[in-house]
């Protein structure tokens, strides 16, 4: 590689540089969280969506460095989960935006490019927030423009830039008061900083590892992290001992696997189904379809090993679905959940959540499988949020709308109250909207490291729980937790209505003691208990 000068491949090459050394300290990343919470993810949002970039320029091999790193932006955006994969592919979508028709570039140049790169990023954030991977950016960027000539190398940019982003990266607890509370630096900031560093190591033409991660045929090794899950594959065939063969319906196998996996694909021929689908718990659902009939084949592949694979299932023609004036999709995860969403009328329920935030590619998805002149989106998570919206802003054979739901409880109460009568768009978002601004959400999970929030001592282990995205109380006991957060809330007894979603670990007698409760702490208050089967949060409740 040239010092001076980088054409294409160069980039691609530094792309894929910058992403073997975020893999290396992907769990680190993972683990900054301001929250002590078992859903850390940035650090694997971040390589999902640069891996992305990679295979798509990847299959082009395109030397001219304005078509390359168009082409890598491309694939990123697609890629993109969670905010801080959507503003990666955003900043890769604006350096993209500085070499358009450039067939090489230099140092200045390059640094031209990190200007829009920033400028993209924040386009794409509706309320900035400084002290995150925006200011990272931004200073760095401004900080390398201000100080390359005609003379600088490629190294000596990415030097300049990674000893910036670094010192802005060691000041973000003092710029975000939440950050600083929790002790820890903005993650994204710090998966920034190693996509630079990477960058910088190929440059100066030093390798990452004696072997390169994503270049090996077979990926996975013991040192390997579990990243896509599986896919697994497999026909079954319908039981007269289990099951009713001439009267089952394959609604409930749907949504059960929809609940546990992504990208399924399923059909019932005769007395045999047919199912397609990633996840990260194969065995599972292999005893749970045994309920209905046994094997006659079946298929597991590790999804981020890239060896040989042969699907044991033919495509099925697909048949084009009714139209319908006003489509809805939205995100859940559990059984539990998928199954009542669809009762309440969502046509399409995306798999995803915590750990597992759904990408911009998976809404395309979801839309393209709607006959639909509007679509209605819940994302129900605040870090899934940006992808919905970058999918809407990616996709052109339908109006659609995303409801800005920032939690399943938001999103549950939204579908309750899904009204077409009015046949007018902007009466329905209007209402939807005063729903969701109607509803305070309490999330109860368990602390994976000590730490003091709030002047709230919590110990590994603890369960906690937070209101609103604010932690507000932790006990040994989840009862007591709980409680204690029916407490401390202000305006508890002026709610008139508490819907309990209860997670996979939640027994009936439990989530039963804390309907009692809630209602001893508000007599008039109406609860509803669901039977969620959610992972990670063993309730999520909804308060209006």
């Amino acid at each position: 590689m040239d010092s001076k000068i980088i054409d294409g491949l160069d980039f691609l090459e530094l792309v894929k540089c910058a992403t073997e050394n975020l893999i290396k300290d992907v769990e680190r990343i993972n683990s900054l969280n301001v929250f002590p919470v078992p859903d850390g993810d940035t650090g694997t949002n971040m390589r999902m969506t640069l891996e992305g970039g990679i295979s798509e320029a990847s299959a082009q091999n395109e030397k001219n460095l304005g078509v390359c790193s168009k082409n890598i932006a491309k694939g990123m955006i697609l890629s993109g989960r969670g905010n801080s994969g959507v503003i990666l592919s955003q900043f890769f979508k604006g350096i993209s935006n500085g070499f358009k028709g450039l067939e090489k570039a230099n140092a200045k140049e390059f640094a031209n490019a990190f200007l829009e790169a920033t400028k993209r990023s924040y386009q794409v954030v509706q309320n900035p927030t400084e002290g995150t991977i925006l200011t990272v950016m931004r200073e760095a960027g401004e900080f390398v423009s201000n100080n390359v000539n005609e003379d600088t190398t490629i190294p000596e940019l990415l030097e300049l830039y990674l000893s910036q982003a670094r010192k802005t990266l060691d000041k973000t607890p003092e710029l975000l008061p939440v950050l600083k509370k929790a002790g820890v630096i903005d993650s994204g900031g710090a998966g920034l900083c190693l996509v630079i560093e990477g960058m910088l190591l190929k440059s100066k033409g030093e390798k990452i590892s004696e072997e390169s991660i994503l270049d090996k045929k077979e990926t996975f090794n013991k040192n390997s992290l579990l990243t896509y899950g599986y896919q697994l594959e497999f026909i079954l065939q319908l039981q007269e001992s289990k099951v009713n063969t001439s009267k089952f319906k394959i609604d409930k196998v749907k949504d059960y696997l929809n609940s546990t996996g992504k990208n399924l694909t399923i059909r019932l021929e005769d007395t045999k189904i047919y199912a397609s689908i990633n996840t990260f718990n194969p065995g599972q659902i292999i005893s749970e379809c045994r309920k209905y009939g046994e094997l006659l084949k079946a298929q597991i592949h590790n999804l981020d090993f890239s060896g040989e694979y042969n699907s044991i299932i033919e495509p099925e023609t697909k048949e084009e679905k009714p139209f319908k004036k006003f489509a809805t999709i939205a995100v859940a995860n559990g059984s539990g959940l998928v199954e009542v969403l669809k009762e309440m009328g969502i046509d399409v329920v995306v798999s995803g959540g915590q750990t597992m935030n759904t990408s911009t590619q998976d809404f395309i998805e979801a839309f393209k499988s709607l006959n639909a002149e509007n679509i209605i989106v819940f994302p129900n998570n605040g870090n899934i949020l940006m992808a919905a919206q970058m999918a809407r802003d990616n996709y052109s054979d339908a109006n659609v709308y995303v409801v800005p739901t920032k939690t399943i409880a938001q999103g549950f109460s939204a579908a309750s109250m899904l009204n077409f009568e009015s046949n007018d768009i902007n009466i329905i978002l209007e209402e939807l909207n005063d729903v969701i601004k109607n509803v305070s959400t309490i999330e109860v999970t368990y602390s994976v490291r000590d730490c003091v929030i709030n002047d709230i001592n919590i110990k590994k282990g603890d369960y906690i729980c937070l209101y609103n995205n604010e932690l507000i109380a932790s006990s040994t006991d989840r009862v007591s937790a709980l409680k204690e957060a029916f407490r401390v809330i202000d305006d508890f007894k002026d709610k008139e209505v508490m819907t309990i979603l209860c997670g996979n670990d939640v027994s009936i007698d439990e989530s039963d003691k804390i309907k009692n409760l809630a209602e001893a702490f508000n007599s008039s208050l109406e609860v509803y208990l669901v039977d969620g089967k959610q992972d990670i949060y063993s309730y999520i409740i909804g308060l209006e």
